[in-house]
């Protein structure tokens, strides 16, 4: 990589926020390898929206692309491949007939629960170094990212608590 910015000039890896953006591609990237090594079929994206339907089974696509922060030709992109792998099964929508609701399989549920394991266990080993007195620090700075781009997620947090 070549140094073109000027001197006066904060090249983004070298930012607090760039580092964070780094290490988060990192961790997901490291995520999907070791989830490859059990599932050839399933990708990280594939496995949030799995994930996503367990905590909350019967979502709309809708819903799905707001919580997932994707565009709506993406969500329809999961889906799809998450039905012909059929970790997940639609039906229409009661309450509404242009719509449908989406939910586990249990061959999806099955994945999930062979998968899962892995994001946990990537997830605590990444702060093992940071001492528990600076935890709170490190959440704080990761929450005030969250509610920049995404507010409604503290919403479905605190629906959760609720």
């Amino acid at each position: 990589m070549t140094d073109t910015a000027p001197d006066n000039v904060t090249k983004p890896y070298n930012t607090t926020t760039g580092r964070c953006w780094v290490a988060m591609r990192l961790l997901q990237n490291h995520i999907q390898a070791e989830i490859q090594k059990k599932h050839k079929k399933i990708n990280v994206e594939q496995l949030l929206l799995l994930m996503e339907l367990d905590y909350e089974d019967g979502q709309r696509p809708s819903v799905l692309a707001e919580r997932m922060l994707r565009s709506k030709g993406t969500i329809t992109s999961l889906i799809r491949h998450a039905q012909q792998s059929e970790y997940i099964a639609s039906a229409a929508d009661p309450k509404n007939r242009n719509a449908k609701r989406l939910f586990l399989t249990l061959h999806g549920k099955k994945t999930l629960d062979e998968l899962a394991p892995i994001v946990n266990n990537a997830l605590a080993e990444c702060l093992d170094h940071v001492p528990d007195e600076n935890i709170a620090i490190v959440n704080d700075a990761m929450n005030g990212i969250i509610r920049k781009f995404n507010p409604e997620w503290f919403e479905f947090e605190e629906a959760e608590k609720g």
